[in-house]
Formats: structure tokens, C-alpha cells, sequence
């Protein structure tokens, strides 16, 4: 008996999600705003994603972003960040002008968490931009 051979499997040029989300450009003025809206939302909507994605498509939109993926974007950004503060800089202790120019920069990739900021990287970006004489 011949051993079966494997089918080649072809190879997807399809951008994983964190490639589509990395992007779209966003600022940290717009990630800050973004956030300022969610932190808008009335008290029993805030925890719920759907309120959240529904409220960032009209910020996106209102704010003439061009990606479709804008809404998912600004909202993997926001979420990549909660988490990142909550399990790293939970006194928030990190300058916050620099933390949101690093999360509106840094590439969100794949964690165990899902879609995240790798945690070192992140940190660095945040104290380089901290020692940027603005």
C-alpha cells in the first residue's frame, strides 16, 4: 500500500484580524475621543459590546474615517489598552498622553487574551514617547 500523499494546502493572502485593524490609522487625539464616548455611554450600556461598537460606528463615521474597519478598530484599540492597564498599570501610574499615543500606534497581534498589545513592547513604546521633548 502507498502512502497516501497530503493535498498541498493553499495558502490564504487573506490579512489576519489583526492585520485589517492595524490598518486603519487612527491618532491618539481619535482614540482618546473614542474612549471619551464610550465613557459617555449611559451606566448600563457601558459593559456591553454592541452599545460600544454601535456608538464607535457613529463616532467613526462623524469623524470622516474612510476604513470600513474604523468602528472595529478604534474599539480593539480601546479594549487592547483596558486590558493592558488593568494587568499592568492598574494605578495608572503611566502617563496618560503617552499611553494613548502608544496604544493609537503599537500593532495589536494575537494574545492569549485575544487580539491585545504584547505587553514589553508596549511598555517601551510608552516610555519612549514619555522622553519625546513635545
Amino acid at each position: 500500500m502507498l502512502p497516501m500523499q497530503q493535498a498541498a494546502m493553499p495558502h490564504s493572502t487573506e490579512p489576519s484580524a489583526a492585520d485589517r485593524l492595524n490598518a486603519v490609522p487612527v491618532s491618539g487625539p481619535q482614540l482618546e475621543a473614542a474612549l471619551e464616548i464610550l465613557t459617555a455611554l449611559p451606566a448600563h450600556l457601558r459593559a456591553r459590546p454592541v452599545a460600544q461598537a454601535l456608538a464607535l460606528q457613529a463616532y467613526a463615521s462623524e469623524a470622516g474615517f474612510e476604513e470600513e474597519a474604523a468602528s472595529a478598530a478604534l474599539h480593539a484599540r480601546v479594549t487592547a489598552l483596558a486590558k493592558w492597564t488593568a494587568a499592568h498599570d492598574p494605578e495608572r501610574q503611566s502617563d496618560a498622553r503617552s499611553v494613548l499615543e502608544a496604544a493609537a500606534r503599537f500593532p495589536l497581534g494575537e494574545t492569549e487574551a485575544g487580539i491585545g498589545f504584547e505587553p514589553g513592547g508596549f511598555q517601551e513604546l510608552i516610555l519612549f514617547i514619555d522622553d519625546l521633548p513635545w
